[in-house]
């Protein structure tokens, strides 16, 4: 049982290989996360903790993973990827299902090894040790339900390996007794189908008797219900059992503890051994877990895609949900800032419009440079439309087929559309739905002319191209200064005296206004600020960046600075920014070359999905 042991050792975890060392890191998270701990730490790489899978070692607090056996001696760390992604769990389930179980070492096996190993003679301890991994799964499986496929994916493999270490120095009568806690084991937690494993079942059945595995199985069950992980005080009088029963039947066979097969030294099925140094009653069962292995991955290879496909549905329900429930969130918050009347209003905000004139004739032809590259943006959608046809191409329909040979039966003459296509169409043209947000706490005081120029720009450009637009200004609290559908006829200069600035607000009403996030056609949003936000605005900008990222929205960022604060935000989505302390009037070229650039971008990234 080299996987679970309690060497006092100093921890090795320096000595994960560089390349294995963000694996590692990821495995540590998911080992303290299945284990209710944050105290252990992983050692992994080739090699890691001897042959098995994994291993844990209470003595110092360690999981190690052996990833040559765990994953496979092919795999590196870029297949593997982001071992805490579910996605990747079930692209490698043997050595997740290994993870687990020493992740459940950790939160169930919380006695004393040492004290137990003092406390029994050698065989009791290494039953004890032998019935605690059933307990720990059965716990593991109650605990989360979702562990059971993997811990099955590794069942087998961790059996196996138990055996190739202990069958060769062993009697038979001990290697068929840690078969049935090992295999039985887990038949009686759950983990195991008693179909899948009766090639050894049947072995170990006629090898030990009847009477002796419902003896053995009844101490089995009895462990699998001590609750007590800290104290294993309780089991010890069962592993004293346990290794009195065994003892009993190797006596009444001519064992010896230490022997691979009888005393006498007869040749037959208990004293012959083989090149492997195991008896041949050894080999067989050798022989019998490899296919006993393969009927369980064969099993619960539907099991795994089943609990998958089933995580995936919840997981399309649970986003459909909360996605509603965005909507409406944002939807109450734009009726209630869109409600005001156009500026500030009774807010909180002390800004003021300073300046309201008619837009100069370069700002104007700066507008109709912007409607031009953003007439110019090739985003296009795609429409899906399922086609079935009784004739390729497409996806065979089995069940088509069968309904159609039932109906000829019938003598019903129709033909099947057995074939199933999905059609994807580009539609040319959609409507540009632009959202404006402008900044005006005290960091924008200078920068408040071009922004009032930019905000007129954006939305005379868009009136030009059919498109529509809305615009809130924000800082201690959020106003409306263009509903959607709405057009600017004259550039407002608003001053910027406030303290803070309530992006978030800002940004939910805008979307609740425009539904850029749900909605569809080519969605831009053009932030105006410098970005030099309070830690929670930070954090909720970024989630917001994030989310326009995932649902198509285009980003065009104008901080009229060197974008210090603002180019941070790009690591949470995509964006385009125009830099600079900037006369909108003469970068016009410029911000609509970004503007457009945004909105191809996010065109190309939906026609390539």
């Amino acid at each position: 049982m080299a996987h679970f042991h309690h060497t006092e050792a100093e921890t090795r975890t320096s000595l994960t290989p560089r390349e294995w060392l963000t694996i590692g890191a990821d495995i540590g998270k998911l080992v303290n996360l299945w284990s209710l701990r944050s105290d252990l730490v992983t050692y992994v790489g080739p090699g890691a903790g001897g042959s098995a899978p994994a291993c844990y070692n209470p003595a110092i607090a360690e999981v190690e993973v052996n990833v040559e056996a765990a994953f496979g001696k092919t795999t590196t760390p870029a297949d593997i990827g982001d071992i805490t992604d579910r996605k990747v769990q079930y692209e490698f389930p043997r050595a997740v299902g290994a993870i687990m179980h020493e992740a459940f070492h950790a939160r169930f096996s919380q006695w004393s090894m040492p004290k137990a190993h003092a406390a029994l003679a050698a065989d009791e301890y290494k039953a004890l040790v032998l019935l605690e991994e059933s307990r720990i799964e059965a716990f593991g499986s109650r605990a989360m339900s979702k562990a059971l496929p993997f811990l099955r994916s590794s069942a087998m493999e961790l059996v196996i390996e138990d055996a190739a270490e202990n069958f060769g120095g062993q009697s038979d009568t001990a290697s068929a007794g840690q078969l049935v806690a090992l295999v039985y084991g887990r038949v009686d937690a759950g983990i195991l189908d008693l179909e899948d494993v009766v090639e050894v079942t049947d072995l170990v059945d006629e090898y030990l008797g009847e009477s002796v595995i419902v003896d053995l199985r009844a101490i089995l069950q009895k462990v699998q219900e001590h609750d007590e992980h800290s104290n294993a005080e309780p089991l010890y009088d069962l592993a004293r059992e346990w290794a009195r029963i065994l003892r009993e039947v190797a006596e009444d066979k001519g064992e010896s503890p230490e022997s691979g097969g009888g005393e006498s030294g007869e040749s037959g099925e208990s004293g012959e051994s083989g090149e492997s140094g195991m008896s041949s009653f050894g080999d067989k069962l050798m022989d019998a877990l490899s296919e006993s292995a393969d009927s369980v991955a064969i099993s619960n290879s539907d099991a795994l895609d089943d609990q998958e496909q089933s995580e995936d549905w919840q997981e399309q329900v649970k986003s459909a949900s909360d996605k509603a429930k965005e909507k409406q969130e944002n939807k109450d918050e734009a009726n209630k800032v869109f409600a005001k009347a156009t500026g500030p209003g009774s807010g909180g905000t002390s800004s003021r419009l300073v300046e309201e004139r008619q837009a100069k004739q370069e700002e104007r032809i700066a507008a109709v440079k912007v409607a031009r590259m953003l007439e110019k943006a090739k985003y296009r959608e795609r429409d899906e439309v399922e086609i079935a046809s009784v004739v390729p191409p497409g996806r065979l329909r089995t069940r088509a087929l069968v309904q159609g040979a039932a109906l000829r039966e019938r003598g019903v003459l129709q033909q099947p559309e057995a074939w199933k296509r999905k059609v994807r169409k580009h539609t040319d043209e959609p409507t540009l739905n632009v959202g404006v947000l402008v900044d005006i706490s005290g960091s924008m005081g200078g920068a408040m002319e071009p922004m009032g120029v930019t905000a007129w720009i954006m939305s005379e450009a868009v009136k030009r191209v059919q498109g529509k637009a809305a615009m809130v200004y924000y800082g201690n609290s959020v106003f409306p200064t263009l509903r959607r559908g709405e057009h600017q006829s004259q550039v407002s200069i608003w001053s910027a005296p406030d303290g803070t600035e309530k992006f978030d607000q800002a940004f939910r009403a805008l979307d609740g206004e425009m539904n850029l996030l749900h909605g569809s056609g080519a969605r831009l949003l053009v932030v105006v600020s410098d970005g030099a936000y309070t830690p929670d605005e930070q954090r909720k900008a970024v989630k917001w960046v994030r989310r326009c990222t995932e649902e198509g929205v285009a980003i065009l960022w104008l901080p009229f600075d060197g974008g210090h604060y603002a180019r941070d935000y790009a690591k949470a989505g995509d964006i385009e920014f125009v830099l600079g302390n900037l006369d909108p009037s003469k970068a016009a070229q410029e911000i609509g070359n970004a503007a457009a650039k945004a909105l191809t971008r996010v065109g190309q990234r939906a026609a390539a999905a």
